[in-house]
């Protein structure tokens, strides 16, 4: 069977050379996952995921920066070259607020072919969600809310799996709990196609009527939904629900909660194969995704671009996340606060790699914001995928055996393995 569809998008994050001293890469090939928010709950996201990264790092449990700080320290970093993604639990969060803030941010940067092109997504703001913030009644009015302020696509986790008659099993079996379900996840589609049948009716006779939301879904996958037979089926589940792209990830154990969900590096082979094989032979209503997080075993099955794969976290990648603030130094010409820690992979949060610098001066009325990365910890790093101590892309798996990074939250607060309600 011939399938004409469109390209298969991936992460981009930069192309330098590992073999590029750090000191030679400019701010303007850096980008900077700034952690605004980490807080989850029912004021943001709604859920709680037990293998959600910002649940089960103390490092990142619930943490912010002040809302009045967050947009001046988005401005310092960019005016310094750094491209800076404004990150939080979800773009719908406190009703909006940080859409009304930030306006059309993006998550990351998608690519797509050999010449990097920018996919659909990044045409527009990306709002990511859950989905359970628009289950609220006040759901036309977030929509309205992230239309206004640029946004053009609506991304929503899934986590469902699917049958033989391409329904959802909605009967509690799903392995990771706290999750929005993909039942609830249709009522949500649902609503977006009102939201955009209505956005449409109101337009001039004139008007583009392919103005609407787009709607990004991420499909984590594992070990209770891998194959060939169930890649085929959630083809078509989204084909039938017409969503625009459906972006697969790798299930990544964090805090060492479900050992057994996570895929093997032969099964991580095989799903390179099974994507390539979707890809060619199931006719898409959608932009097929794959996310860099399933790393370089097997890969070279995609036909992507060489540096695809590779993840440029510690290096063209960083995430910025809040901490305690200190005082660095204090002189005439000002004092220096430490007020966050720069860290290589933006989903473990490690390793420690630099830090934020918040820079006082003329008493109050000029602030400045800068990051000071630590260069002898980022080469030792490097040094460490150079040598092939870190033999995946994406490292993530061998630092968290290394570091043995478990959950680190206190079992008082850590989320109990069960499925939540509501």
């Amino acid at each position: 069977m011939s399938v004409d569809n469109a390209p298969i998008s991936y992460d981009f994050h930069g192309d330098a050379p590992f073999t590029t001293p750090f000191h030679e890469i400019k701010p303007e090939e850096i980008h900077i996952y700034l952690d605004l928010d980490t807080k989850v709950g029912k004021n943001t996201c709604g859920q709680k995921c037990t293998h959600c990264w910002f649940v089960n790092y103390e490092k990142v449990y619930d943490k912010s920066f002040a809302m009045e700080e967050g947009p001046r320290i988005l401005s310092g970093l960019q005016s310094h070259g750094y491209h800076v993604y404004p990150r939080y639990v979800d773009s719908f969060a406190y009703d909006g607020e940080f859409m009304r803030i930030y306006g059309p941010a993006n998550n990351r940067e998608f690519r797509q072919e050999s010449d990097h092109k920018p996919t659909e997504t990044m045409e527009k703001g990306d709002a990511w969600t859950s989905g359970r913030p628009l289950l609220a009644d006040n759901y036309l009015e977030l929509l309205d809310l992230a239309r206004v302020n640029g946004y053009g696509t609506i991304s929503i986790t899934y986590h469902g799996v699917i049958d033989e008659n391409l329904a959802v099993i909605d009967d509690g079996s799903y392995p990771i709990k706290g999750v929005f379900s993909g039942a609830n996840t249709e009522e949500v589609l649902r609503r977006i196609d009102h939201y955009n049948d209505h956005h449409r009716s109101t337009l001039p006779a004139d008007a583009d009527r392919s103005d609407a939301f787009r709607v990004n879904i991420g499909v984590t996958i594992g070990k209770h939904n891998h194959g060939r037979q169930s890649l085929e089926r959630y083809a078509h589940y989204f084909n039938k629900l017409g969503v625009d792209t459906v972006r697969f990830n790798n299930f990544s154990d964090h805090g060492g909660r479900h050992p057994e969900l996570q895929l093997s590096y032969e099964e991580i082979e095989q799903a390179y194969r099974d994507f390539k094989w979707l890809h060619e032979n199931v006719e898409l209503g959608f932009q097929l995704g794959v996310s860099e997080d399933f790393g370089t075993f097997g890969i070279k099955a995609m036909g992507f671009p060489g540096h695809v794969g590779w993840c440029r976290a510690g290096r063209q990648l960083f995430a910025a996340i809040p901490t305690e603030e200190s005082v660095l130094s204090e002189s005439a010409d000002g004092r220096r606060e430490k007020i966050g820690d720069i860290v290589g992979c933006v989903n473990t949060f490690e390793p420690h790699l630099g830090i934020l610098v918040r820079t006082v001066a003329d008493g109050g009325e000029d602030v400045r914001y800068d990051l000071e990365f630590d260069h002898a910890a980022i080469e030792a790093f490097t040094n460490k995928r150079l040598s092939g101590a870190y033999k995946d892309g994406c490292f993530a798996r061998e630092l968290a055996q290394e570091q043995q990074l478990v959950s680190r939250v206190p079992a008082r607060r850590r989320l109990p393995l069960v499925e939540t309600t509501g």
